[in-house]
């Protein structure tokens, strides 16, 4: 990746810290119009509001502040796009993602802006002697860049490689482990998907990640943690299908519980004891890419919901009772169940995008306890996910299920669980199924369904690399 710097948005994110902060004296002095990186790494403030940079770009709402999530859930079988728009997501939906298609190349440099910034404040960080800030916050930011560089790798392998459990040597995305400061940097090769989850693994079980925040009374879900650390290597795990792992990091995130009610972490204030690792959005900073931007009435319905075969069609994940159905909405034209709006402040999208929350750890450990036949373990994990939602009247008792019936409930709670916020599109692609989606057509009063990607066709299962890397990086091949 090629001109990524760090320095313009640490300048811009001090200008607002400075223009909020001056006293009555401001027109009388000469403000300080350039700031270097001397000036960065004499100030605690400075050396903040650049951490602050890494989390932003990180957020983009290109990126993980609602790109992430709208993708995944196009590439699911849980909605339709109905549009022809490429600005939302149809060739993301039909599988025909291609060099130029417009929301590739933002995407893409989005996510690698995150990585750069990363890299550029950890680099610094590590090298520069006589800091202002303690040895415990500069050992945290170290670790934060870390985790900020590779979830963001892990999300951008999702889209542009095969997936490890088909071919861990599937070639994903070009991998910078070191900050791209200037020009002459372009070159480098394409990473496997197997080798980049190596490498996350062995960043995100050094020592250093003992530096970031534990689980405790003051939690902040808002910054890198162990627990988020926990929550990304057991899906790493789960996709090498290395079970015990996956439970060994699962079962190593304690002090969380699930909310009373899914709704609580999608309306103020949204932080909640479930919260693992959010991204929080405020009155000067909104979520523009939210994914309530349009998978929401006010698009238009153009992502609705798959009333013909999707998880909402299965009785035992639509009933009555399941507080989850709150967010299925009736297009008030036609009667019909159209959109979904867990997110739903669509207008000033406010709401906090949640990329690790504790029943993802507990569904996780459900479908990895299956996995190493603990049965019952799976099934009483899957419980407490399950009836949290539904309390009463449920016609599906979990904890009786044994084998395939099993497993497809852990499956199936996943789905309706995790509904609208992109966990599908990734629970596919890491098994290796085929991506489907509905037909036009019915056999036998059913609804058909198409198969639009199988993992080894890659020209459509997988994202290909923009143009502008392929033409500036000729070693990703």
């Amino acid at each position: 990746m090629n001109r990524i710097y760090i320095k313009s948005a640490t300048i811009a994110l001090w200008s607002v810290l400075v223009l909020t902060s001056c006293g009555d004296d401001f027109l009388d002095k000469n403000p300080k119009l350039d700031v270097t990186e001397t000036d960065i790494y004499a100030s605690e403030k400075l050396i903040d509001a650049t951490m602050a940079g890494v989390y932003t770009r990180f957020k983009n709402s290109s990126f993980a502040g609602g790109n992430i999530a709208v993708i995944f859930d196009n590439r699911s079988d849980d909605f339709v796009n109905t549009g022809n728009n490429t600005y939302a997501h149809s060739d993301t939906y039909n599988m025909t993602v291609g060099q130029n298609s417009t929301m590739n190349p933002g995407f893409f440099q989005a996510g690698y802006l995150a990585i750069n910034a990363a890299n550029t404040l950890k680099e610094n960080l590590e090298s520069r002697q006589n800091l202002p800030i303690s040895e415990s916050k500069r050992q945290q930011y170290i670790a934060s860049c870390l985790f900020i560089r590779d979830i963001s790798w892990y999300y951008l392998a999702q889209v542009y490689s095969q997936p490890y459990a088909y071919d861990p040597n599937s070639k994903a995305i070009p991998i910078h482990t070191e900050a791209v400061t200037g020009p002459g940097h372009n070159e480098a090769r394409l990473w496997t998907i197997g080798e980049i989850y190596d490498q996350i693994i062995q960043d995100l079980s050094s020592a250093a990640i003992s530096a970031l925040p534990a689980s405790g009374a003051s939690f902040d879900p808002t910054v890198p943690s162990q627990p988020a650390v926990h929550m990304l290597l057991q899906r790493i795990y789960m996709a090498k299908q290395q079970w015990q792992e996956a439970i060994r990091e699962g079962e190593k995130v304690t002090g969380f519980t699930l909310s009373p009610s899914v709704r609580d972490m999608f309306d103020a204030p949204y932080h909640t004891q479930e919260n693992i690792y959010s991204l929080p959005f405020t009155n000067t900073e909104r979520g523009g890419g939210n994914p309530a931007s349009y998978i929401s009435s006010g698009a238009g319905y153009i992502d609705t919901l798959n009333a013909r075969n999707g998880i909402i069609t299965i009785p035992a994940y639509r009933l009555p009772t399941d507080s989850r159905t709150q967010f299925i909405k009736v297009d008030p034209a036609t009667g019909r169940e159209t959109w979904y709006e867990k997110y739903d402040e669509y207008t000033t999208p406010l709401e906090w995008i949640h990329i690790f929350r504790y029943a993802e750890t507990l569904l996780n450990l459900s479908e990895s306890y299956y996995n190493i036949g603990d049965e019952a373990k799976a099934a009483e994990l899957l419980y407490q996910v399950r009836s949290r939602s539904i309390p009463t009247g449920d016609i599906l008792d979990v904890r009786s299920l044994k084998g395939e019936a099993l497993k497809e409930a852990i499956y199936n709670e996943r789905r309706a669980e995790f509904l609208g916020e992109g966990i599908r599109g990734l629970d596919i692609s890491r098994r290796a199924e085929d991506f489907i989606h509905p037909a036009a057509t019915r056999t036998n009063g059913k609804w058909d369904t198409v198969v639009v990607a199988t993992p080894s066709n890659r020209t459509a299962y997988c994202w290909t690399l923009p143009s502008y890397e392929i033409l500036v990086n000729t070693a990703a091949k």
